[in-house]
């Protein structure tokens, strides 16, 4: 069924037919429907953010909605936003008070600092903090977050809530890393790219579970990884793995030319910003075509472990 309809959609485009403004004049039409309802359909809402990207005007209220910073209830949203921004400023305001944060402290810290603060365990030693497990994941996401708004109130909310959402699957990380090696070998035809990385320990030394942890935030450009991020809050961590096995064959050619390790990892560590939507087209792709669109998310949260 995949394989038919790109070939239709190939076969349109190169009739001249624009495929893509049908999507997006579709996409736009069902969101606005479905965000006129006084009363949000989450369910609904989640599988939007599986079958589509989110239109940028309206992606940040659908994360706030369901990641449960706003509610279902358009009526009471202005009353729990004043909540939530007085909530900020109390918790702002406490380290401040206690002289843990600066005019020099980054964005990112400075939001950590509070989701400790607010879960009660902010340690009294900086260095204590830092080799907290959950320390460079979230400052990733919360960079991610931080290029994305600039409204520092926004910004805690939508970091905090998806790291907390996204921190549940911390037991799965190891299991993800082990299926991103299976799908490789599924994807890489010849193999070649697979034994490559694998006689020169690419895959035991590169940070995948700290890629994983931190959703890419900190490998693509801020321009794609929102649409993976779409993905993962609409119920499917699954994704991620496609993105994974994506980064690798996209520089499949300039991997093979590398002998070492070292200079391998550090190229893959940081993606250009030209490639990025590459990455993405391709781990979607992957993604659909291994039935991830099918999914349908619970009323609750839902975690895919399908592969």
């Amino acid at each position: 069924m995949t394989e038919e309809r790109n070939f239709r959609q190939y076969y349109y485009k190169k009739c001249g037919f624009r495929l893509e403004d049908e999507v997006e004049e579709k996409k736009s039409v069902e969101i606005l429907s479905l965000l006129k309802d006084p009363f949000l359909d989450v369910h609904k809402l989640r599988l939007f953010c599986l079958r589509f990207s989110l239109p940028a005007m309206y992606r940040l209220m659908v994360w706030k909605v369901l990641l449960g910073i706003l509610p279902t209830s358009q009526d009471s949203h202005k009353f729990v936003t004043d909540q939530r921004n007085q909530q900020y400023k109390d918790i702002h305001h406490g380290l401040t008070v206690l002289r843990r944060i600066s005019s020099q402290t980054p964005e990112e810290e400075i939001l950590f600092k509070m989701y400790l603060l607010d879960q009660g365990c902010l340690p009294f030693e900086e260095t204590n903090m830092r080799r907290d497990p959950r320390y460079s994941g979230f400052l990733s996401i919360a960079r991610g977050v931080c290029s994305l708004t600039d409204d520092r109130i926004e910004q805690y909310w939508i970091s905090t809530k998806f790291f907390s959402y996204f921190h549940q699957l911390d037991e799965d990380f190891q299991s993800m890393v082990d299926k991103t090696v299976i799908c490789l070998k599924k994807e890489d035809c010849d193999l070649k790219l697979f034994h490559h990385l694998e006689q020169n320990n690419v895959l035991d030394y590169l940070p995948l579970i700290d890629w994983f942890r931190g959703c890419f935030g900190d490998v693509l450009p801020e321009t794609s990884f929102e649409r993976i991020w779409d993905k993962v809050i609409g119920g499917s961590q699954t994704i991620l793995i496609y993105v994974a096995v994506s980064i690798f064959l996209t520089f499949k050619r300039p991997l093979l030319s590398m002998n070492n390790t070292d200079d391998m990892i550090t190229y893959l560590r940081k993606i250009p910003t030209d490639c990025g939507d590459r990455v993405v087209n391709d781990a979607l792709e992957m993604w659909q075509k291994n039935g991830g669109y099918l999914i349908q998310p619970d009323t609750d949260i839902h975690i895919d472990k399908s592969i």
